[in-house]
């Protein structure tokens, strides 16, 4: 295990190779064995600091209601086998569109024959429709995930119903649709995104990731959850690839959910997060499986990277965190084969002293 202690002044530009970027030295040390420094509990980047067990799960899988290949509990027993906790089924609506009798069938799984013990089915759906050239994409989890959108349903009343009566939501694959940016800044009301989605990446590579939009809404002080997913309609060939990881009391679906809009969750396509928090001296401290690089990231030009030597991994990382002109931090923990798992942003706290 390599261990890397870092201190650096965050924005420091360097110019290489004709282009701007980030890139300071960083010292070695070995880290002290001791007592764990005092955390600045007001920053929580997912669920560590909270009481709980972590239960992996995927929140975006489709079955031949819509458009998977497998029926459902097939589809969810996929999941099972591969050691996950809980899935959720969220066909898309028109999966319920009865045409004969032109209305909506209701959302009916077979729970009692899904769920298992150690292992929870989610009720969900993903809803879509199309603005201004737009094709916008919504996947809502949990308590009132069957209150339909809308044909012209203001976007943000739409997501404010669905939190509003429990569920847990977020704009799917923003990325993988195209969507201009100001289409999620617009929306007043926004609590999470889908920053990773497997399947596109898959397919159509670098659209799986829209982690652009994310930043780009943090960096406009809105805090904005991320989370990673599947988005399966394969599954055991488009499966497996970006998880969710949630600090929950209970295998339950109240408990997963309520969890997830809490915020107590870190998201991955790989590597595992172990620990990351702010300590009272604004060094950021972050524990992971064997990675290449650890990073902390807010706006642009602010980013410490740390990264393994040739032929090592890291296992930790001290960052010292400079909030002058960042309002939010992240973290990216990135694996040889370029699997990432990221933590939440947490927001720059003004004026307020450690407790």
């Amino acid at each position: 295990m390599y261990v890397i202690h870092r201190w650096v002044l965050v924005g420091m530009v360097c110019l290489g190779s004709g282009l701007a970027g980030c890139n300071a030295a960083h010292e070695k040390g070995v880290v002290t064995e001791g007592k764990k420094p005092k955390v600045d509990v007001r920053y929580r980047f997912g669920g560590f600091q909270e009481p709980g067990n972590w239960y992996k799960g995927n929140l975006h899988l489709h079955s031949t209601i819509s458009d998977g290949n497998l029926e459902p509990r097939p589809t969810v027993e996929v999941y099972r086998r591969a050691g996950y906790d809980f899935t959720a089924l969220t066909d898309h609506i028109s999966g319920f569109w009865d045409k004969e009798k032109k209305v909506y069938r209701p959302l009916v799984y077979p729970l009692e024959e899904m769920n298992k013990p150690g292992f929870l089915v989610v009720p969900g759906i993903e809803y879509n429709t199309n603005r201004k050239g737009e094709v916008i994409h919504f996947v809502v989890v949990g308590p009132g995930c069957d209150q339909r959108l809308e044909d012209n349903e203001d976007l943000s009343n739409a997501m404010k119903k669905w939190w509003d009566n429990g569920a847990f939501a977020f704009m799917a694959h923003p990325h993988w649709s195209l969507d201009g940016t100001p289409v999620l800044e617009e929306m007043t009301y926004l609590p999470a995104v889908e920053v990773f989605n497997y399947g596109t990446a898959l397919s159509e590579g670098l659209r799986g990731n829209s982690q652009m939009y994310w930043d780009r809404l943090l960096r406009k002080s809105r805090a904005v959850l991320g989370v990673a997913t599947d988005d399966s309609h394969r599954p055991g060939k488009d499966s497996g690839g970006g998880w969710v990881m949630v600090k929950a009391q209970a295998l339950t679906a109240e408990g997963i959910v309520t969890a997830l809009r809490n915020g107590q969750f870190y998201f991955s396509s790989g590597p595992r997060l172990e620990d990351v928090y702010l300590d009272a001296e604004s060094s950021l401290h972050v524990r992971c499986s064997p990675v290449k690089s650890i990073r902390a990231l807010s706006t642009v030009g602010k980013v410490v990277n740390v990264k393994a030597p040739q032929g090592k991994t890291l296992t930790e990382a001290v960052m010292k965190w400079d909030w002058s002109k960042t309002p939010f931090v992240r973290v990216e923990c990135t694996d040889e084969g370029g699997r990432t798992a990221w933590s939440q942003a947490v927001m720059k706290i003004e004026k307020a002293a450690a407790k």
